[in-house]
């Protein structure tokens, strides 16, 4: 065979070969490309905790007013910086009289004004000082804006923690729902033992009786945590901003919350200055004192410079076009102590707002304090219900083997089940009530909930 020359025509064979790791390449891209667009369409992934928090901070009804009450203080900073710039007013206009304007001066008669004409006029004003009272009241309104954020800030982590508690809402019923399902199965298995020994005349018919109310009773109960299951879903996909009734992939179930990123005193600590709350009050103290500073500025004349152009169509003017300047001061010596009272008012305003601070910070420490209590309280029982739930099972396997030994009653069979349903429904309640728990105590320490529950991944 020849060999293909260089710089020649290359065999349709060689460029065959040639072209093959391409075209395998590009088969396996496309395989996998397609795999995974199959993957997401049937099976997208379960929302995490850390996504739908993310969610209601930034579409939830909370976070969409924040936004607008912090558009909105934003324009009062803006119209309270006003004063700062000049402001320039022009008018214009055209007359028509029913006589001319004039003048008598002894036995002469002119006149001043023609009948109709044109008059415009262009001022320029600009604020020299004011005892301080626009710098005052800007500082006001900065610091009233700050106090809108920070208030926006404390609703959208309310929603957070209401998305999160509806979220661990949805988790528990699935949970339950697990039990039930296990429930369901024991109760099958033990009516078939059941009714196989009443059909020899071991058993009375009692027992079958019985079992049967308890299995039928049980199915009601999943019915019930199915509708409370749809409802947690809807009210989160509300929460998030999304259709209530669209789909809502959760996880099936959560590992054992991680550990709190510091001891509870740090994060005492931490919500006296970092809570969304008390920056809030902070911004509104400061908001009301400036105010106290703009009503004792009040007391002090005003400086004003203006310049003005004015022009007035008249043949009998010499001058139609005039440049005037002017700088005035204003000054209420008197006002029958309206003034005083004013800044009285403003400073009650203060004192009020720091008392609400105050009592602020002892409500955030006790109830950072019971809320941390609740989670380790949550925790402890979560690891007693998992023992409980390998006591139950034992105890449920000796009644059952009792029961088929003729040596135990079905009622007995039937209270271990019970027994057995409960621990299991006490450790998926408070496996995700020391999730919620921890939640809020970081919430009130001011911490960032998404960036916390973010390394929480399902099982």
């Amino acid at each position: 065979m020849k060999r293909p020359r260089i710089g020649g025509r290359v065999p349709p064979d060689a460029r065959l070969r040639g072209a093959l790791p391409a075209l395998l390449l590009a088969a396996l891209s496309l395989a996998a490309f397609a795999a995974a667009q199959q993957s997401d369409g049937g099976n997208p992934p379960a929302l995490t905790i850390a996504d739908s928090l993310n969610a209601i901070a930034a579409h939830s009804q909370a976070a969409i007013a924040a936004g607008l009450d912090v558009e909105t203080a934003h324009q009062a900073t803006d119209r309270a910086h006003a004063p700062y710039d000049p402001s320039v007013a022009l008018s214009l206009g055209h007359f028509d009289r029913d006589s001319a304007v004039v003048g008598v001066l002894g036995a002469l008669r002119a006149p001043e004004t023609e009948k109709n004409f044109f008059v415009g006029e262009l001022d320029v004003t600009y604020l020299l000082w004011d005892g301080g009272r626009r710098s005052s009241r800007l500082a006001s309104s900065r610091s009233a804006e700050a106090a809108t954020t920070m208030r926006g800030r404390a609703d959208v982590v309310s929603a957070e923690v209401d998305g999160l508690a509806t979220y661990l809402r949805a988790l528990t019923l699935k949970a339950q729902r697990r039990v039930v399902d296990q429930r369901v199965t024991s109760l099958q298995d033990h009516l078939r033992e059941v009714r196989d020994l009443f059909e020899h005349g071991v058993v009375a018919r009692n027992d079958l009786l019985a079992t049967e109310v308890r299995l039928r009773s049980v199915e009601d109960q999943a019915t019930a945590i199915d509708n409370g299951e749809a409802i947690a879903a809807e009210s989160l996909n509300r929460l998030m901003g999304r259709d209530p009734a669209g789909r809502l992939d959760l996880p099936a179930e959560l590992p054992p919350p991680p550990p709190l990123p510091d001891t509870i005193e740090a994060l005492e600590k931490r919500a006296l200055d970092g809570n969304p709350q008390v920056q809030a009050l902070r911004a509104r103290i400061a908001a009301e004192r400036s105010v106290v500073a703009a009503r004792k500025g009040e007391n002090y004349p005003s400086v004003v410079a203006e310049a003005s152009h004015t022009y007035q169509q008249d043949r009998f003017l010499v001058y139609p076009n005039t440049n005037i300047l002017f700088l005035g001061l204003s000054w209420q010596a008197y006002d029958g102590g309206a003034r005083r009272a004013g800044v009285r008012e403003a400073e009650l305003a203060v004192e009020r707002t720091q008392s609400e601070l105050d009592d602020l910070t002892h409500r955030l420490a006790v109830a950072i304090d019971q809320a941390h209590r609740d989670y380790l309280q949550a925790l402890k029982e979560a690891a007693t219900a998992r023992t409980n739930v390998a006591a139950a099972e034992e105890n449920l396997r000796i009644e059952e083997d009792q029961y088929k030994a003729g040596l135990a009653r079905t009622t007995d069979v039937l209270d271990a089940e019970a027994v057995l349903a409960e621990s299991r429904f006490a450790m998926a309640n408070q496996h995700y009530e020391a999730y919620l728990r921890a939640g809020l105590v970081l919430s009130i320490a001011g911490e960032d909930l998404p960036a916390f529950f973010a390394a929480v991944r399902e099982q």
